[in-house]
C-alpha cells in the first residue's frame, strides 16, 4: 500500500492555548465559568485519532452569539499526554469557528488566579494538530 504526503501550506481555523494550574479541570471551568460568563459542561471524554487506550477529560461550550466553540482538554491521562512535547501544560483550550480574538481570550484567562500561565500554540511549529481535533 502506498502513502501519500500532502505538501503545501493551509489555513487552520483553530486557536489552541496551553494552560497550566494546580486545580483540577472541573475546578478551572468553574472559575472560568464564573469569571467570564462562560457556560462550560462536562462532556464526552476526548479520544484523539491513532491512540489506542488514551482518554482525555473535556468541557465544552458554545457561544451561540458568535458561534464559537470552546473545548478545554486535560494534557494527561493515565497511559500518557495528548501533547507529549509540552508535557509541563496542564489543560488546552481548543477555539474552533465563529469570531474570536486570541489577545482578549489571553487577557480575560490571565485574570482568573487559580491560572499560572496562558499562552498560544504555534500551529505551524507542532509535530501534529491530529491529538487536537475533536471528531463529535
Amino acid at each position: 500500500m502506498k502513502a501519500y504526503k500532502i505538501d503545501g501550506e493551509y489555513e487552520l481555523d483553530m486557536l489552541v492555548l496551553g494552560i497550566n494550574s494546580h486545580v483540577k479541570l472541573y475546578k478551572l471551568c468553574w472559575e472560568i465559568n464564573k469569571k467570564l460568563n462562560g457556560n462550560f459542561v462536562k462532556n464526552q471524554n476526548h479520544k484523539p485519532q491513532n491512540t489506542k487506550n488514551q482518554s482525555f477529560e473535556r468541557f465544552s461550550f458554545t457561544n451561540e452569539n458568535t458561534q464559537t466553540e470552546y473545548n478545554i482538554l486535560s494534557n494527561r491521562c493515565a497511559t500518557g499526554y495528548l501533547d507529549p512535547n509540552n508535557k509541563s501544560v496542564n489543560y488546552f483550550i481548543i477555539v474552533q469557528g465563529g469570531v474570536y480574538r486570541s489577545k482578549k481570550i489571553i487577557e480575560s484567562l490571565n485574570k482568573i488566579k487559580d491560572i499560572l500561565l496562558v499562552f498560544e500554540l504555534n500551529l505551524s511549529k507542532i509535530n501534529s494538530i491530529t491529538p487536537f481535533i475533536i471528531n463529535d
